[in-house]
């Protein structure tokens, strides 16, 4: 990922979106471990319900506008044209009102309705705000896109370093008094609300006046994407949705949206990557082709295979004991879905990194193609094994679709641009055996021989976790000094004295450049 020019700094947006990334998941991760003692788990079902009816609104209004206007601004950026950026903006903005206005007044209308089929109830008050908030969320996010397509990584990790703890703590404030889970939602559009007044003031004067900007061109490439997208909101609702139709309790899809929106946390891992990626693989496409493309993208690739599949496959180890330290015994029946995401949860990294590769391309036709078949097969696995399997089946149905994803994505996209999913793949086998396995021994030994409260067993399992990664990767040599060189040009100046500390305990002789470096470039 060296970089071209300063517009687009990858190593400095992947640090900027990786503190972003912390801000949001410690935040989920206490307002997950709070809201249980809030709220209980049918209440949660109900609040996974209202949190899919915001998805849902943002979704269809945004029709992919946002991902649309990163794309062609950092393009006109890769050209030195400010002003097209410019019309980009304005134009997506003309377009995202037109369609969210007449979407919010819309969704107002039938609040009721969808109460009473939903929640079973007539007050849509719930309902209403939550749309209020998602129209707002709307807006905020196309902004968001207007910062990505200009390289102000900064500016983007502000948006959500406010939006996410102001909305979910003040929500949860909310839901301790009377208002219950009518104080979620207004968390939402508070927070929504403040976030939106700071991305107008960070977003003034930051590109001259706009002309104009053909709304064809911006439709062709946001209308296949904004499909997938509806195919992506099957991916992630579709599973809790069947669950709860087909087992029709509360606490059940309650219990399900906890385990799942846990395991996302690992996505910090990969997420900054993929986001400060897209507009420098755009911006590289259009101006040195394939081949920097994929460049860039090996060095995603290895240094996902290299901490996701470790990290993932060692919670899975560990299911049990993580689920009851956080969230008490009553989510201990959950063990095996969390164990089964997590062991798959590499195939979403990578899959993640495949289709930002084709949007940056311009290839959203195959993304829409891609996620619809991995689509049908996780909602077929759920719906065919929910009687049986419970909660389980749903997990089973994400996997599926993560590995169907990877898949699809490759050979879509192994014409155009090599796509590297195995590099580093053989070093992160080894380092995954060497700290899961230890792990797995040392939990079943604490379980069964000693009387150890799971939060003391976690923390213990965490240092043992931490010094098997250490000595692994020092012992074969997993990471090199290029690494450490990408780290030092993404994290303050404050940081490098203890990042040369970790480059001595990991960095072995000899290591200075991976073997990516040593091998020609695949066209």
């Amino acid at each position: 990922m060296a970089e071209t020019t300063t517009t687009f700094n990858v190593p400095r947006g992947t640090a900027y979106i990786t503190i972003q990334q912390i801000v949001i998941y410690s935040t989920s991760l206490v307002y997950y471990v709070l809201l249980v003692r809030v709220l209980d788990l049918t209440q949660i079902g109900e609040i996974s319900l209202l949190t899919a009816a915001l998805v849902i609104f943002t979704t269809l209004s945004q029709m992919s506008l946002p991902a649309a206007a990163t794309r062609f601004m950092s393009a006109s950026m890769g050209i030195k044209d400010a002003s097209h950026a410019a019309a980009v903006a304005r134009t997506s903005l003309r377009l995202l009102l037109a369609t969210a206005g007449p979407a919010l007044l819309l969704a107002i209308f039938v609040s009721p309705l969808v109460g009473m089929a939903i929640f079973r109830t007539s007050d849509p008050t719930a309902l209403i705000v939550t749309f209020a908030g998602s129209f707002l969320l709307d807006l905020t996010a196309l902004l968001g896109g207007y910062f990505l397509g200009v390289g102000r990584y900064a500016d983007l990790a502000y948006q959500n370093i406010l939006f996410y703890p102001l909305s979910r703590g003040l929500g949860l404030v909310l839901a301790s008094t009377r208002l219950g889970v009518l104080g979620i939602p207004i968390g939402w559009a508070i927070g929504a609300s403040a976030t939106l007044i700071l991305s107008l003031y960070l977003w003034k004067g930051k590109l001259p006046h706009p002309d104009s900007f053909p709304v064809r061109r911006l439709l062709v490439f946001s209308l296949p994407l904004f499909a997938s997208t509806i195919v992506t909101l099957l991916q992630n609702w579709g599973d809790i949705a069947l669950l709860q139709a087909i087992l029709g309790t509360f606490s059940t899809t309650g219990a399900y949206y906890l385990v799942v929106s846990s395991i996302s946390f690992l996505s910090i891992l990969w997420t900054p990557v993929a986001g400060a990626l897209f507009p420098s693989l755009s911006f590289s496409y259009t101006n040195q082709g394939p081949d920097a493309v994929s460049s860039k993208l090996r060095v995603a690739t290895r240094l996902v295979n290299l901490t996701v599949l470790p990290a993932g496959v060692s919670l899975a180890a560990i299911a049990s004991t993580a689920l009851e330290a956080v969230f008490g015994a009553s989510l201990a029946n959950q063990a095996v879905p969390f164990a089964i995401l997590a062991l798959t949860i590499i195939f979403s990294a990578q899959s993640l990194l495949l289709i930002t590769t084709l949007q940056s391309i311009g290839r959203t036709a195959h993304i829409l193609g891609i996620s619809l078949t991995a689509t049908l097969i996780d909602l077929v696995t759920v719906g065919l094994g929910a009687g049986l399997l419970g909660t389980t089946a749903g997990a089973i149905g994400r996997a599926l679709l993560a590995v169907t994803m990877v898949l699809l994505a490759w050979f879509s996209l192994h014409r155009i641009v090599h796509a590297p999913v195995t590099w580093g793949l053989s070093k992160g086998l080894v380092l995954t055996v060497l700290t899961a396995f230890p792990l797995l021994i040392v939990d079943q030994i604490l379980i069964s021989s000693f009387y150890v409260l799971p939060l003391f067993r976690l923390a213990l399992l965490l240092v043992i976790f931490l010094g098997c990664f250490l000595v692994v990767a020092r012992m074969f040599s997993v990471f090199t000094e290029d690494d450490f060189e990408l780290l030092e040009n993404a994290l303050p100046a404050f940081s490098r004295p203890y990042l040369s500390i970790l480059k001595r305990l990991v960095v072995g002789a000899g290591t200075k450049r991976h073997e990516g470096r040593k091998q020609p470039e695949v066209r």
